[in-house]
């Protein structure tokens, strides 16, 4: 009875699967002699909500969209996924297409004159559409891909990511700001007659290579910035990988692995190439100019500057005074207080100053009038130790 009710399933599925072949969303959509296609034109969302409670206020928002220019097209294709528009399948099996993708999520929150606020804008894509024909298990997000007679193939076109969180509290400001950058923006990757590639960042191509990873140049980036009314301090701590170098080439090679961008190879088996990494931190200091903004990181590498804050290489620090200064304490009197100085154990460091005070440490009780209770607790005791007992 089972098999009998699982045959009837199976058949039932073939027959909706044969029948509703094409599940569009979009006018432009087009599908020709295609199995099991899903077509999704351009799309954008923006969720957004907000509550107050005074004094307090918290609004949250994640705009969100999936774009390309024109319509996706499927032919003669079985298993095809399309989202966004400009996406193209041609002879392909089991296809997953997405245009470029962009979402800029951000949190903020007021209460009682202090502000935060929390965004990491992300975009996916470069220029172009996906296309895939002849192709077997390929995935292409971003635009600008091309798989032509591939099978397994992963590309991903340019990467950014920026967060950023800042806040402003009264007297002062402080924001830390992070910038990733995976490839090349504006390029997509190029994969022909390959197997097993795998492509990130866009700007990179392998033709007739077979089990290829590629990663465009990869740019990193953190700043922290601070201001109160001592100053402002900001440090920041970029790394790149290959920086703008150009694309990553692999031609009629096998297990092949290029990182940062401008690497090539051509007919070699087991390559393992990646660009010159650099990381620059650096650290400026000075007086307060104002309040700093929460940094703020949309389509740009994302910064923390602070508020008319002057370069500096070091923050600027007063000299320890070179000699001991007398100040007073509570009582009224004079005891030095002598500059700390470290030195090596077992070495001899510079003598300094000293002065004879009349005070305990620390207490700053007269050392005369302890010294005389002492004695007279001394004179007491002996005095009753020499007591004649009844």
């Amino acid at each position: 009875m089972l098999r009998k009710f699982s045959l009837i399933v199976v058949a039932l599925c073939t027959v909706a699967l044969g029948v509703v072949q094409t599940a569009t969303a979009d006018p432009g959509n087009v599908t020709d002699n295609s199995v099991g296609t899903a077509q999704v034109g351009s799309t954008s969302v923006a969720p957004s909500a907000t509550v107050t409670l005074p004094p307090a206020q918290a609004s949250a928002s994640a705009p969100t969209s999936v774009a390309g220019s024109g319509g996706n097209t499927a032919s003669n294709s079985v298993g095809s996924v399309q989202v966004g528009g400009g996406n193209s399948s041609s002879n392909s099996a089991g296809t997953v297409q997405s245009s470029p993708v962009s979402s800029q999520p951000s949190v903020s929150a007021t209460a009682a004159g202090n502000t935060a606020s929390v965004s990491s804008p992300t975009t996916v894509g470069g220029s172009g559409s996906n296309s895939a024909s002849n192709s077997i298990g390929s995935v292409q997000v971003g635009g600008g891909n091309s798989a032509g007679g591939s099978t397994g193939s992963v590309q991903v076109g340019a990467t950014q990511t920026a967060p950023a969180v800042g806040a402003s509290l009264a007297g002062g400001a402080v924001g830390l700001a992070a910038d990733a950058m995976l490839g090349t923006s504006g390029n997509g990757n190029q994969a022909t007659d390959s197997i097993g590639s795998a492509q990130l960042g866009g700007g990179n191509s392998a033709t007739g290579s077979e089990l290829a990873a590629q990663s465009g140049a990869i740019t990193l980036g953190t700043t922290a910035a601070a201001v109160s009314p001592a100053g402002t301090t900001a440090v920041s701590t970029p790394a790149t990988v290959g920086g703008s170098g150009g694309s990553n080439s692999a031609s009629d090679s096998a297990g092949t692995v290029q990182i940062g961008g401008g690497n090539s190879a051509s007919s070699s088996t087991g390559t393992a190439q990646t660009a010159p990494a650099s990381v620059t931190p650096s650290v400026t200091a000075g007086p307060s100019g104002g309040t700093t903004p929460a940094p703020t990181a949309a389509g740009g590498a994302a910064t923390a500057t602070p508020a008319a804050a002057p370069a500096a290489t070091v923050a600027s620090v007063p000299a320890a005074p070179s000699t001991a200064q007398a100040i007073k304490s509570p009582a009224g009197r004079n005891f030095a207080r002598v500059p700390n100085q470290r030195q090596t154990q077992g070495v001899p460091g510079p003598l300094t100053g000293t002065r004879l005070v009349g005070q305990l440490p620390f207490t700053g009780l007269a050392l005369g009038l302890l010294m005389a209770l002492g004695l007279a607790l001394l004179a007491t005791g002996l005095a009753v130790r020499n007591h004649p007992r009844r």
